[in-house]
């Protein structure tokens, strides 16, 4: 096999992977460009862009490696620059949901100038491992971790699996008064499921958002402290409505997800434990 190698010595892979997929797929094309180490790449998103197709790169300060980011921004082929949590929403709702490239830089956009503040990374990883835990216990692909703001008295989405833009928009911030599954479980305290959104009343105003997201059945449940603080809600959702047994539904309240949970609210210093929580889009 032909090997390309830069003045380095380096394999220029990626550039070749991206110019086979521009040739193959020309507008139809996607391509991320991730944390990478190294300056190839370059060639590769100017051959997918000059063939109508769609370059996204994450954003340098997301990044572990970043050589490889600023050599494909530096080159002017980048459709959108994005922060790691954006780039699969972007990705949902520029694949399954078809929206535009303009649409999609409006919504990155809005979403990047509603943010308070950079969400910790040990806070993030931390919150990722719980959702990504609960999920598979429940048999889905879909859910979110919205944290409490106590000075607001607001649901934020932290952490999300399986969304575009239009349902972070629409559930981005919940009030205790609103009828949501997280909206109930943040008023109750108590875990809350819809088995199917489309025959439960008081679902009503958000079930044009649930069909395009795709899910039918819903379960939020309130993560709570040692200290019995509220922090926050987890929930799962499902594409079809769904009975959830007995263990699925309270497996949340057990040890193994208390474990994840005190992470977040003791394991750190008490500023910083504010800080954290205090967070919101």
């Amino acid at each position: 096999m032909t090997r390309t190698l830069t003045r380095a010595g380096l394999d220029r892979g990626i550039d070749q992977l991206f110019a086979s997929v521009a040739a193959s797929f020309a507008q139809r094309a996607v391509v991320l460009v991730l944390s990478g180490a190294g300056w190839d790449g370059g060639d590769g998103v100017c051959a997918v862009r000059a063939q109508n197709g769609i370059v996204l790169v994450q954003d340098q300060t997301t990044a572990s490696q970043a050589s490889m980011l600023r050599t494909a921004i530096s080159t002017g082929c980048a459709d959108l620059v994005l922060r790691l949590e954006d780039i699969a929403p972007v990705l949902v709702s520029l694949v399954r949901d078809g929206y535009p490239l303009a649409t999609l830089r409006r919504s990155a956009a809005a979403m990047v100038s509603g943010r308070s503040s950079p969400i910790p990374t040990v806070l993030r990883d931390t919150l990722d491992q719980l959702l990504a835990t609960a999920l598979w216990i429940h048999g889905t692909e879909m859910g979110n971790i919205q944290l409490f703001d106590p000075e607001t008295g607001n649901l934020s989405i932290i952490a999300q699996r399986g969304f575009g833009f239009d349902f972070l928009a629409h559930f981005g911030v919940v009030s205790s008064d609103d009828e949501s599954a997280c909206g109930r479980a943040m008023r109750t305290r108590a875990p809350v499921f819809i088995p199917d959104v489309d025959s439960d009343p008081l679902f009503a105003p958000h079930r044009d958002i649930a069909r395009a997201a795709g899910f039918r059945a819903v379960q939020s449940t309130p993560l709570i402290s040692r200290n019995g603080t509220f922090l926050g809600v987890l929930s799962s959702h499902f594409p079809s409505p769904y009975p959830l047994s007995q263990t699925q539904l309270h497996w949340l309240h057990h040890r193994s997800a208390n474990n994840l949970i005190e992470q977040i609210a003791y394991r750190t210093t008490p500023a910083r434990t504010n800080a954290m929580l205090s967070v919101s889009h």
